[in-house]
């Protein structure tokens, strides 16, 4: 995603809506939205400086990169959530009539597929994921994942004896 906003914004022609963006921004679940759409290392940049006040050096050295490396983070941190915020009226037109915005059914989804939820949550989660089209295929990523990290039983490999002894079901306890 942040090479597609940043080829974007190379190209002359590129621009926005200030105004719709500036909008949309005020608005804590689009910036909640557009923030979750820029990955971590940028987002954590912006955040890190724009809404706690870290100088970029300070980034650079808590993130354990470089000046040039922690400034780019910024930049692009920056620029993606105005790109997200500035597509948001078609992001919401094609997620028009879901039961859930994208972020709170994810939010939901560890619990569901630990059978954590109640009904009503589960079914309003349910009716997401057969409606959304972004939101199956991490579903089904998490669910294969999760099948091949529950394949890892060999708590010798995985976890110190110690643990894998404190942590086991009381039937599979010595």
């Amino acid at each position: 995603m942040v090479e597609e906003v940043e080829e974007s914004w190379r190209d002359d022609n590129y621009t926005v809506d200030p105004a719709a963006v500036v909008e949309r921004a005020s608005t804590r679940e689009e910036l909640e939205d557009g923030l979750a759409r820029v990955p971590f290392i940028y987002r954590t940049a912006v955040v890190l400086h724009d809404a706690e006040g870290w100088t970029v050096r300070e980034i650079a050295e808590l993130e354990e990169i470089g000046l040039p490396a922690a400034k780019q983070r910024l930049r692009r941190g920056r620029m993606a959530p105005v790109s997200a915020l500035a597509t948001g009226a078609e992001r919401r037109h094609a997620l028009k009539g879901l039961p859930m915005r994208c972020w709170d059914a994810r939010r939901h989804v560890s619990e569901y597929l630990d059978g954590a939820l109640d009904p009503e949550t589960v079914d309003i989660v349910e009716a997401h994921l057969e409606s959304c089209p972004t939101c199956p295929p991490l579903y089904a990523a998490l669910v294969g994942v999760r099948e091949v990290v529950g394949q890892l039983r060999d708590p010798d490999s995985v976890v110190p004896p110690d643990v894998a002894a404190r942590i086991a079901p009381p039937s599979e306890r010595g």
